[in-house]
């Protein structure tokens, strides 16, 4: 097609910019597709469609505006670098990883180069390459607490000569802002944990979330209103099953649970087999609830009485899967907080298998306090508001196991581990799927995991997550009264 003509694209542009106004998904696709096809010159104006494109799920559409960014920029290595961003957005972490390496050492920065491909590589399971590359970031920037952090995470900080370069680097974390000093200290937290020093440990992790606290403070009462939100309005002919089944509502298979409760040890589990493609937290259930209008029965009544209808919101959710995986086999979506959508779900894909992971609360709570967590979850920050968030999530599961009954499957992650063949066989059965070897050993399987679990599920399935809480049970009382109490008020 030629490419348009300033009014046309000028044209295109308001036209954009209204749809964005009504959020209209399919006119501002349709707006940016024709910029696309028109070759219209918008330079770096492309960058933020391709971001755009990205947050709301349509990866082909970001793909292809990144790469007429790139164009325009003349291949500039600054512009190849957006696509690496786009790249490990969208779950493409090998080609990401490989984009990077083949651009100059200084893009985006010496140090950041370096630290990026550290990430990716340990997301990809090489660990040596991955080390290397996160030592030469902590080398080009003393201190930081990023690369620490993710170096922490790969070894052993008891036996490691590396752990004297981690102490030696302390005044230097000290001058870094706020949140690069909160993970160094979720890295120092690492090293006294791995040294059996539970005092010290706790008091670095306390303190790495106490900066992030002053950041991000958790609302307690906005926490509880989503919660009551996701339980409200559904009814029983809403959530019941299709007359029809129909095979692309069963593609998706949803984990869900607290983070650190094992959600991902089931992800790897079932992307062993054969038949599943992969998995991740892929936050693509938001774009649903948009369309819906939120995520609660109400709002659902709602777009169904304006004449939306399940087809159509199961065919965005699905639209976007293929977005992310392309058309053929089943995924793992185990997106955080997906236990707020359960409704949702369950009416627009009613024949997709949901999956609850549960862990011992106190181990539970305190794998959540130590874990810095790259989605920015406020209530991790603070034992007492650890134990309000689960509270709120031990109301949901009751909730839901009272309404969706065995279509939910409860899986007890001391269980799992103390028998995983036997619980590796439920979980198959649960979502539809023959038995497999690979499901029994998926530490043998090769895929990249981008969770705070990476390196755990690439060893055999074992005990090592129970009971982890005992040595800091004193410290740890804040939650246990927090929650004993929860448990006798709902709020």
């Amino acid at each position: 097609m030629p490419s348009l003509a300033n009014t046309s694209i000028s044209h295109y542009v308001a036209a954009l910019k209204a749809a964005l106004a009504r959020r209209d998904r399919e006119d501002t696709n349709r707006c940016v597709c024709a910029m696309l096809d028109g070759d219209a010159a918008l330079g770096p104006q492309w960058k933020a469609i391709s971001q755009l494109m990205q947050v709301s799920g349509e990866a082909t559409l970001a793909h292809r505006a990144i790469d007429a960014f790139i164009a325009a920029s003349g291949n500039a290595p600054g512009a190849l670098y957006a696509k690496v961003v786009l790249l490990t957005q969208t779950g493409q972490l090998r080609a990401a990883h490989d984009l990077l390496a083949s651009l100059p050492a200084d893009v985006p920065d010496p140090a950041g180069h370096a630290y990026v491909l550290g990430n990716t590589a340990m997301t990809l399971g090489r660990r040596d390459a991955a080390r290397a590359h996160l030592e030469t970031a902590v080398s080009l920037r003393p201190g930081w607490g990023p690369a620490w952090l993710s170096l922490a995470t790969s070894i052993d900080l008891a036996k490691d000569p590396l752990a004297a370069r981690l102490i030696a680097d302390g005044p230097a974390a000290e001058r870094q802002h706020p949140g690069d000093l909160a993970r160094y200290c979720y890295a120092l937290g690492k090293y006294h944990s791995d040294r059996r020093d539970p005092a010290n440990s706790f008091a670095a992790f306390a303190r790495g979330a106490a900066l992030l606290r002053s950041e991000m403070p958790y609302s307690r009462a906005g926490n509880t209103a989503n919660a009551e939100q996701a339980m409200h309005g559904f009814t029983e002919a809403m959530i019941g099953a299709a007359d029809t089944p129909r095979a692309r509502d069963a593609r998706p298979i949803f984990v869900t649970g607290l983070p650190r409760s094992g959600t991902t040890l089931v992800e790897h589990i079932l992307a062993s087999h054969s038949a599943v493609a992969d998995g991740g937290e892929l936050n693509l259930l938001q774009q649903v609830a948009v369309a819906a209008g939120g995520n609660s029965g109400e709002a659902l009544a709602r777009y169904f009485a304006g004449g939306g209808t399940r087809e159509a919101l199961a065919g965005l959710y699905l639209h976007l899967l293929d977005e992310r995986f392309g058309a053929t086999g089943r995924i793992v979506d185990k997106t955080i907080d997906a236990s707020r959508c359960l409704g949702l779900i369950a009416t627009i894909l009613p024949d997709a298998p949901l999956i609850w992971m549960r862990r011992d609360p106190l181990d539970n709570a305190w794998s959540a306090f130590r874990t810095f967590f790259i989605h920015d979850l406020a209530w991790s920050y603070d034992l007492a508001d650890i134990a309000h968030h689960m509270q709120l999530e031990d109301r949901l599961l009751a909730y839901w196991q009272t309404r969706l009954g065995d279509r939910l499957l409860v899986v007890p992650y001391g269980a799992l581990v103390d028998a995983p063949g036997e619980w590796t066989r439920r979980l198959l059965a649960h979502c539809g799927l023959a038995e497999e070897p690979g499901v029994f050993a998926p530490h043998e399987t090769e895929r990249a995991v981008a969770t705070a679990s990476a390196l755990q599920v690439r060893r055999p399935i074992n005990r090592d997550g129970l009971g982890v809480a005992e040595p800091y049970r004193a410290w740890l009382q804040p939650f246990v009264a927090a929650y004993q109490g929860a448990e006798s008020s709902p709020t």
